[in-house]
């Protein structure tokens, strides 16, 4: 009894797929058993090509290429330009219309200027005139004002008897010029820089020196006067022996709050502390 024969387990469409050949692993010329299952690929009817063209003319077609892409890079910088040209102009065109709304405005502004000079001049002439009443109140004193506080002053000193004035006047010389001696009355302080527009002299009765001494005190403090002092002081005796009633006399200058118009502090110190004319260039140009 004979064995059976082997059987394959293989799939038999698998068989006849591996059996097939490829048709460009092919030699060709050759052929061998089993050609007749080689896979052909789809027929494509084309015309036969073969390219006669020289390298010299593959070249210059090449540079061809390069020239058109150059070419249209520069068109493409050109047009960049114009349009940033263009953008500019409208830029410069737009600024040139303000600038000439701006001077339009300001030709309006001038003509209402001039139009306005004859006003301007009125303000001119009326600003000498207040600085002249200024300039004539500032020295114009108030007498009566300083006498005045010569008697406050005195009813302020105390004392036994109240201090009594036998004189009192005031010669005025009105305000110093700048640079100029400032106090051309007598003061114990002779460094002092105190301006002065008047001086006075007194004499009087009082109870004591030691009224005196007060009354020269309080009138120190009194922003009228300047550097005030007593020159003589005598005591009067009665026929007992007993010392009565001093007599003394005086001299103080009067300050600028005896004018009328008080000056003001920077008026003040132009007269105390003037420019110095060397130090000034539009002084020394003048003056050459």
């Amino acid at each position: 009894m004979s064995a059976p024969a082997p059987t394959s387990h293989r799939a038999p469409g698998k068989k006849d797929k591996a059996a097939k050949k490829n048709f460009w692993s092919m030699e060709i010329g050759k052929k061998s058993a089993g050609d007749e299952k080689v896979e052909h690929p789809d027929f494509v009817p084309t015309l036969p090509r073969v390219d006669l063209l020289p390298a010299s003319v593959r070249s210059r077609q090449s540079r061809r290429r390069v020239i058109r892409i150059l070419l249209a890079l520069l068109a493409v910088l050109v047009l960049a330009g114009l349009a940033l040209w263009w953008l500019q102009g409208s830029r410069i065109d737009e600024a040139q219309a303000n600038l000439d709304a701006a001077l339009t405005q300001q030709q309006a502004v001038q003509q209402k200027v001039a139009s306005l000079a004859p006003v301007k001049e009125m303000y001119t002439q009326i600003q000498g005139q207040k600085d002249l009443v200024d300039s004539t109140l500032a020295s114009q004193p108030q007498a009566t004002a300083v006498l005045q506080h010569l008697n406050e002053v005195a009813a302020q000193a105390g004392g036994a008897d109240p201090l009594v004035f036998s004189s009192a006047s005031v010669s005025y010389q009105g305000l110093p010029a700048a640079g100029g001696q400032l106090n051309v009355c007598a003061d114990p302080n002779p460094f002092a820089k105190n301006i002065t527009v008047g001086c006075m002299t007194f004499s009087g009765t009082a109870s004591s020196r030691e009224q005196i001494s007060s009354f020269l005190t309080l009138m120190a403090a009194d922003p009228m006067f300047v550097g005030p002092y007593v020159d003589n002081t005598t005591i009067a005796t009665d026929p007992t022996g007993a010392s009565g009633q001093v007599s003394f006399s005086g001299t103080s200058g009067v300050s600028v709050q005896g004018l009328v118009k008080t000056l003001t502090p920077e008026q003040i110190d132009a007269i105390i502390n003037p420019p110095d004319p060397a130090a000034d260039p539009n002084a020394a140009g003048s003056a050459s």
